[in-house]
């Protein structure tokens, strides 16, 4: 979600009716007084733009086009308040300028964390390989704006996805030795702060079934904040840390509180690559992302002219563990890979308890549209477990909807009363499928599987709204321009965990260290959690009800 949307953003919003409005402002004026009588109507010129037509004398009175806000998107239900708005303007390119050049700032130690998906974005805009555009971000955040290091957000994913799949591995567990004694219901992933905030204002019902791991980008502000701190014998608020991301919506996933109350944020900044490209093009020279012969300057040789693995391990904090996979990525979605990730760790687990790897199979079912599926890991032709992706806002409001108590498709809660005319339509047209010869189809259902990974963007986090855009549409249409990210993000070396039990160990083993060393509780590193939002009750808040 941007500080201003534009109509080319919304590929996949709600249609705004009656009850979405933006409140109108008085603004004072010098104008003649006079000029406010008489009826006038508002139509829109051959070019788009808004006019004002007086319908006494037909005089023309050009008008300035309404924009979107944070405050006013969504504000009237909640979702964007106005204080959020003031967390959102902290996590901009001016207030990173500000803090690099405030003489308040000296003595802090700036260090950066990279996103996977925000560095496909860059390398196709700039038309490189990943790894060259690697070393254009550390030569540009080192070299030229005095960070002092920069890694990869693959290590706090790491620990995320083994951590969201062990706690819905624990669950499926739980409720299968407590069978017909507790409400099944989806685990929800929480590394969408979109979709979180959506769920928290608007359908506080699913809370209980969010997962509250934390995502990447928190953990690894925790482990990289307090390593930059012990190895530079600091205090963690004497470190900066700035993380690159493709969502808007990270600002104000940086912003939420601490279970614990830590006065000193994991994330400082947050910027999207959309923003970094801002940042260098009004710098006016100063900074350059990937610099011309004219600004050779700004190169660094050690850094440009080195093994990407030597630039990883030099510009990490010295105790920065796994540096060989912190730049890595992961199997399964662009949006991190955790339904996939689940159903491998739950094969691992029966590997571990006499299963015969070779008898299972993975089974993928096909939703109403390309952004939702099913994957079922399947045991000799039985269904073991199962996972979803879900993306886009509509998809996820179909899934709220099924998931809602009371509603009998899902066993959620008490069924509510049938309509029997309904019944009968709706059995007619189950018996008229049947005998179709597409009857064997199945088509997936996100309510009835063990986890579902959730992501606001159709398409998940490559597309998110920070990305960077087709520079010509024309030419490359932005469907194909995200094909063209997605196959940048492809290209970024893979490492599974769960093709290397032995590694899998080593990072909850390092992790368990990490907490014991710096006396961080397994809560404050992994754990987050989510609050029902009331809607204002003052009437004169907000004018209509709003609806998403």
């Amino acid at each position: 979600m941007s500080a201003i949307l534009s109509a080319d953003d919304l590929n996949d919003f709600i249609s705004p009716g009656v009850a979405c409005i933006k409140p109108v402002e008085n603004v004072s004026t010098t104008a003649d007084p006079s000029a406010d009588e008489g009826q006038v109507e508002i139509q829109i010129d051959s070019q788009g733009n808004p006019l004002e037509i007086s319908q006494i004398d037909g005089k023309q009175t050009a008008l300035n086009p309404a924009q979107i806000s944070l405050a006013d998107c969504l504000a009237c239900s909640g979702c964007i308040t106005s204080a959020e708005e003031v967390l959102v303007a902290q996590h901009s390119h001016q207030e990173l300028l500000k803090a690099l050049e405030s003489p308040d700032s000296r003595g802090k130690i700036f260090v950066a964390s990279i996103s996977q998906q925000s560095r496909a974005s860059l390398a196709t805009a700039y038309n490189v390989g990943v790894e060259d555009m690697d070393k254009s971000l550390v030569n540009l955040l080192v070299f030229q704006m005095g960070f002092k290091y920069v890694v990869g957000t693959s290590l706090g994913r790491k620990l995320s996805l083994l951590n969201e799949s062990q706690n819905t591995i624990s669950k499926k567990i739980k409720e299968q030795n407590e069978a017909g004694e507790q409400v099944k219901h989806p685990v929800l992933s929480s590394v969408c702060p979109g979709w979180v905030l959506y769920a928290e204002k608007t359908h506080p019902y699913v809370l209980p079934m969010i997962s509250t791991v934390k995502s990447a980008q928190q953990i690894t502000g925790c482990l990289v904040k307090t390593l930059t701190a012990q190895a530079n014998n600091v205090a963690t608020s004497q470190v900066y840390h700035l993380s690159i991301m493709p969502c808007f919506d990270k600002k104000l996933e940086s912003a939420r509180p601490e279970l614990f109350g830590d006065s000193t944020p994991d994330v400082d900044c947050v910027l999207t690559a959309k923003e970094l490209v801002t940042l260098i093009d009004e710098s006016q020279g100063k900074y350059q992302l990937v610099p011309t012969k004219q600004s050779s300057h700004l190169v660094e040789p050690a850094i440009m002219h080195s093994s990407i693995d030597k630039v990883y391990q030099q510009f990490a904090p010295p105790s920065w563990p796994f540096v060989q996979y912190s730049w890595s990525n992961d199997p399964g979605s662009s949006s991190g890979g955790y339904a996939y990730t689940y159903l491998r760790l739950v094969q691992d687990t029966l590997v571990k308890r006499g299963h015969n790897r070779q008898d299972f199979a993975m089974k993928v079912i096909q939703g109403k549209n390309s952004d939702v599926y099913e994957m079922r890991l399947l045991y000799r032709e039985e269904k073991i477990a199962s996972s979803a992706i879900v993306n886009g806002f509509r998809n996820i409001q179909n899934l709220v909807r099924k998931l809602k108590p009371g509603n009998s498709t899902t066993g959620a809660g008490p069924a509510t009363k049938v309509n029997p005319l309904a019944a009968r339509r709706r059995a007619r047209v189950a018996a008229a499928r049947s005998e179709s010869p597409k009857a064997a189809d199945e088509v997936a259902d996100p309510s009835k599987v063990d986890y579902v990974e959730i992501m606001a963007c159709p398409q998940g986090c490559i597309n998110g709204g920070g990305q960077i855009s087709s520079p010509n549409t024309e030419t490359t249409p932005e469907k194909d321009w995200v094909s063209e990210v997605l196959s940048k993000y492809n290209s970024v070396p893979m490492f599974d965990l769960t093709l290397n039990p032995q590694d899998l160990i080593k990072f909850t083993q390092w992790s368990q260290e990490f907490e014991s060393e710096f006396s961080v509780s397994d809560e404050r590193l992994f754990r987050t959690h989510f609050n029902e939002v009331e809607k204002p009750s003052d009437p004169t808040a907000i004018m209509v009800g709003s609806k998403w």
